[in-house]
């Protein structure tokens, strides 16, 4: 094989190549709920060195971890940056009926085949505050989070919970209590430091008038 026969097939070969799509860094114009629209970062040069800006996708359907009837979400935002992996076939017919199906396209990885992947940032764009001892639930400047580490989950931020809470093992609270509605009911000792009642009468140091000694009550405790 001479030198330019060589050559004219490996440029017909790089040339095929430049035509086929596997994976490509995107920036999210909008997001519906299932799919983005989203624009290429990488732009194409063609054969004669021109560069080609490569127009927005759509319909794009958005990865998040989903099976066995449980599913993580976030809020993708305009301007979120991820990753657009193609198929290498035609998607259409399992995407439209999720039933196993012929490729309706002989298109091989085109880039109207392709899923976002959410979350591969470029270095302005990384996570500003990482954690880096456990696992973590957070927003990106860390102020409110989920963390996880062994034998211990540590919780920052305002918890707003709905349903019944069971707790097996001892409770600490350091800060006031509030309940405003409801019965406490305890099948044990509660010991306190100091109780006051709401007309403020303290249970420590109360004390009551109309005393004296016999067999007939005390009247009503001194409000505070």
């Amino acid at each position: 094989m001479t030198v330019s026969l060589y050559t004219a097939i490996e440029n017909q070969i790089k040339r095929a190549q430049s035509n086929i799509y596997t994976a490509l860094p995107a920036k999210v114009i909008n997001f519906n709920g299932h799919t983005v629209s989203c624009q290429i970062m990488i732009n194409r040069i063609i054969a004669n060195g021109q560069e080609i800006t490569i127009p927005p996708l759509v319909d794009v359907p958005a990865q998040f971890p989903h099976a066995g009837g449980f599913c993580i979400t976030v809020p993708i935002k305009a301007g979120d940056e991820g990753l657009v992996v193609f198929s290498s076939r035609c998607i259409d017919g399992w995407y439209i009926s999720g039933q196993q199906s012929k490729p309706l396209d002989n298109r091989i990885n085109d880039l109207s085949d392709g899923f976002f992947i959410v979350g591969c940032n470029s270095v302005p764009n990384k996570i500003p505050d990482f954690y880096h001892n456990g696992a973590s639930m957070q927003t990106d400047d860390g102020s409110t989070h989920i963390r996880l580490t062994k034998g211990t989950i540590y919780i920052k931020g305002n918890i707003i919970h709905e349903g019944s809470t069971e707790q097996l093992g001892n409770y600490n609270q350091v800060g006031s209590y509030n309940q405003t509605g409801g019965n406490t009911v305890s099948s044990g000792t509660l010991k306190a430091e100091n109780v006051i009642t709401n007309k403020g009468v303290s249970l420590n140091t109360h004390v009551h008038n109309g005393v004296q000694k016999g067999n007939n009550n005390t009247g009503a405790p001194n409000e505070g």
